[in-house]
């Protein structure tokens, strides 16, 4: 890993050495990684798995397209197209999924020119339509320039030798449900069409049977330990990991429910799909924790010739304190830090942050108070500088004709419009976020105002966010309120280290990924490397 001439702390144990830095290369989207061959690739974030009312979802392509752009780098529009296997339900209930079927083939000629419409030069739209089967489980076909032809087999395997023919993706998801019940079913499993996976969507986390974030928002049931995403590796499958929203209500990219970032040459559909290929692909749940994992000086996602000697190297910048850096081989924890435990105290002024600012919450629809509220918001600092802002938008509430717009006006402001509410929210989580990243002096001072859903300024010291936040309610009880988090430092939210792993050349294959956990929760996985 190239030495950036920070100061930095080393904390050793085990096999790894963890640094603590002032700061990472991957302090934004933008950030670069060279791997051995020194090909130089960028970060990208995108959704691969979405839906909306061309099918049996809610909301307009048009809305997808703008709410896309908004806040990703790409996203892969999947409509519901097909379910030649699926069983009748009480009441003629599957009429429900029957029709949205005719919906998404009467509009598949608009959505092919929509989504070429939508490409421009920082952000690619791709094309792409999902197909069920109770047996086979659930595929997102995914395609590298137009497709006029709507295939749609009553066979997985027809479903594959047509991706082959016609250079797309296969990509399955929620595969841990049971088989039978729509659970993948990986007899039939093809590198070639499915070089990537689904290990975490709004279903839950695949990775194995007792992993955080449950199946439980469907019918289909639980997770079934058989085909989990360590099982399927520890058959000798080999995959990479994304993570995608399978959002219904036309939110690509939906905070908490599923984000890939993709390692690429450049943002354009053909080095996209020469990266996810190739695996350079991680899955994060919500926050953009940019994870970069090599071994022996090859990136995630690679295969290498058996050694005995395996040097793993991570780089991790989250948009939260880190909690845990764990590797894992063979589906087992083989070592574990906790950066938080190590960090050399709370940030300091003069010195870079990042600070969360989080509104919502408001009265509750049981008393029958719900309603959406709309926020215009405008943050400046005095005395510091913003170098960039993430936004952390969830897809409630539904609204067609609302969008959530942020942008950073100048290195000392920040606009934000916005709208939150209680009812249908996500996970019971009625807030959105946006996460700041700044660098101010000791001095400095930050404000927050409104200008809806009330008239307010809310100023506070940075140097009083260092151990406590702000909470400031918008009126009366039942109102909505906001927070300006505390802050947290590069110590807290970036780390770097060196993993080695020494073992038989004869041992293998080997296969190794890295899990980081944020405290907030928040998750990302990277794309295993295999050795052997």
């Amino acid at each position: 890993m190239p030495n950036h001439g920070l100061t930095r702390r080393q904390f050793v144990g085990g096999s790894l050495a963890v640094s603590l830095l002032a700061g990472t290369r991957a302090e934004s989207r933008a950030e670069s990684r060279a791997d051995g061959d020194d090909a130089k690739y960028h970060l990208f974030w995108g959704d691969l798995h979405n839906h909306n009312a061309v099918g049996y979802a809610k909301g307009s392509l048009a809305r997808s397209i703008d709410n896309a752009r908004e806040h990703l780098d790409f996203f892969a529009f999947t409509g519901h197209a097909s379910w030649h296997d699926m069983p009748k339900m009480p009441g003629d209930r599957h009429m429900h999924w029957v029709n949205g079927f005719k919906a998404q083939a009467d509009h598949w000629p608009k959505t092919r020119q929509m989504i070429r419409e939508a490409n421009t030069d920082d952000f690619v739209a791709l094309l792409g339509y999902e197909w069920h089967s109770s047996h086979f489980g659930d595929y997102c076909m995914i395609f590298p320039d137009d497709q006029p032809e709507l295939f749609l087999p009553d066979h997985v395997d027809k479903l594959l030798d047509f991706a082959e023919a016609k250079g797309a993706l296969a990509i399955t998801h929620h595969v841990a449900y049971k088989r039978g019940w729509r659970g993948a079913n990986f007899d039939h499993f093809r590198p070639a069409t499915s070089p990537v996976v689904e290990i975490f969507s709004e279903h839950g986390a695949s990775e194995n049977a007792s992993a955080p974030f449950p199946y439980i928002r469907h019918s289909n049931g639980g997770r079934s330990t058989e085909n989990t995403i360590q099982r399927q590796l520890e058959k000798g499958l080999r995959f990479g990991f994304v993570a995608s929203t399978d959002r219904h209500r036309g939110y690509p990219g939906a905070y908490g429910e599923g984000v890939a970032g993709v390692w690429a040459n450049d943002l354009s559909a053909a080095s996209l799909f020469e990266a996810i290929r190739a695996r350079r692909t991680y899955a994060a749940t919500g926050d953009r924790i940019v994870l970069d994992v090599s071994l022996n000086g090859r990136p995630m996602g690679s295969q290498l010739a058996a050694t005995g000697d395996r040097q793993i190297d991570v780089s991790v910048c989250g948009e939260d304190t880190i909690a845990s850096i764990e590797l894992v081989r063979n589906g087992r924890v083989i070592e574990r830090r906790f950066p938080a435990d190590d960090t050399p105290g709370p940030p300091k002024l003069p010195g870079r942050a990042k600070c969360r600012i989080q509104y919502g919450w408001g009265p509750w629809a049981a008393l029958d108070l719900g309603r959406t509220c709309l926020w215009d918001m405008v943050v400046r600092i005095e005395g510091g500088r913003f170098h960039g802002v993430v936004p952390c938008f969830q897809s409630a509430p539904f609204e067609e004709d609302l969008r959530d717009k942020l942008r950073l006006v100048s290195p000392t402001q920040i606009r934000l419009e916005s709208y939150t509410s209680r009812v249908k929210c996500f996970g019971e989580d009625p807030t959105k976020a946006i996460v700041c990243q700044l660098e101010a002096g000791p001095d400095a001072q930050l404000s927050v105002q409104l200008r809806k859903p009330c008239e307010q300024t809310v100023r506070t010291k940075l140097a009083d966010l260092v151990d406590d936040n702000v909470v400031t309610f918008t009126g009366v009880f039942t109102s909505e309120s906001h927070i300006i988090h505390r802050l947290v430092g590069p110590g807290e939210y970036s780390a770097e280290g060196r993993f080695r792993d020494r073992r038989l050349a004869t041992a293998g294959p080997d296969w190794y990924y890295v899990r980081v956990t944020q405290q907030n929760g928040q998750m990302a996985w990277s794309s295993p490397i295999w050795v052997g």
